[in-house]
């Protein structure tokens, strides 16, 4: 029997989970050459076809690959956790981490995270993903991304989750806004003005039904899928934003004031979305970090 090898068992499960020796070599990082190689060895050693290569259709998994591959994961698996072991020992971790992060969450936590990484574990690779809730966990679930970062109402079936942080929306307002001196403003007041709402999927139907379901008509002035133009035109007093994060400025330099909302509205917290099985040291460290990162 030849020689079975971790980089042969990594590139099967590569191909395994995203069905494709492109996107499996991509991932990896290596050439379709090296996995189509690798993958022919592994077969050859293990007596069996593990897959069906159909040109312009992708791979799939023959009744052996499908047996094999949660054996192969779970080597893999064993393989990491030595490693981190070693780590720990020596107080060290080094190597990428993949983290996913919603989007409209990245200016909050990516600098804090990779100032973070530079200070206690220099020798961690961060590389981020940043995209919608539901890609980011599609990743995550297919062995691409190691954790993401969401909102709470973002999560999918399937995950662990940690609790990162507390959030509630608030109100977003120009001073010259004439709910701004107010300390609290209530859904009813806002309804009266023009709004600026961020168009972000399941964050715009929240908002809506916050108000539809207190009898309210919002006055949706314009719809946009970027936090900062929100907090431009609010700035320039075009409307009122309701955000999940407040600063004390917009992009522009203009001045925002954040105020709270007086009704009854549902959290919709920062958390840490995490595969099943095993934690690795570096996403413990991640963890770590996310219980310093300071509260916007």
């Amino acid at each position: 029997m030849n020689e079975l090898t971790l980089r042969q068992l990594e590139y099967f499960v590569a191909v395994a989970e995203t069905r494709s020796i492109t996107k499996a070599a991509a991932r990896s990082h290596v050439s379709q050459a090296a996995v189509s190689l690798a993958l022919t060895e592994l077969e050859k050693t293990l007596g069996v076809t593990l897959t069906i290569r159909r040109p312009a259709k992708g791979v799939a998994l023959t009744a052996e690959g499908r047996i094999i591959l949660p054996e192969a994961r779970a080597i893999l698996d064993q393989t990491q956790q030595l490693a981190d072991h070693v780590s720990q020992v020596k107080n060290t971790l080094s190597g990428p981490l993949y983290i996913g992060c919603f989007r409209t969450l990245s200016m909050h936590v990516i600098p804090h995270l990779v100032e973070w990484f530079g200070i206690h574990h220099p020798e961690v690779e961060l590389i981020f993903d940043e995209d919608n809730a539901q890609e980011l966990q599609e990743k995550m679930l297919a062995g691409q991304l190691s954790a993401c970062l969401l909102y709470e109402a973002q999560l999918e079936p399937g995950c662990r989750t940690i609790l990162v942080q507390d959030h509630r929306r608030h109100a977003v307002l120009s001073p010259q806004h004439p709910l701004a001196a107010s300390e609290e403003v209530s859904l009813a007041q806002l309804a009266d003005f023009p709004a600026v709402l961020l168009d972000e999927r399941p964050a715009l139907e929240r908002t809506l039904n916050e108000f539809y379901s207190r009898s309210l008509d919002p006055k949706v002035g314009i719809r946009t899928r970027s936090v900062q133009t929100v907090q431009n035109l609010v700035g320039r007093n075009i409307g009122y934003g309701l955000l999940m994060h407040s600063t004390s400025t917009s992009p522009e330099g203009r001045p925002l004031v954040a105020r709270k909302i007086s009704d009854s509205v549902p959290r919709n917290a920062l958390m840490l979305a995490l595969p099943p099985g095993h934690t690795t040291a570096a996403v413990q460290a991640l963890i770590a970090s996310l219980e310093e990162l300071p509260q916007h």
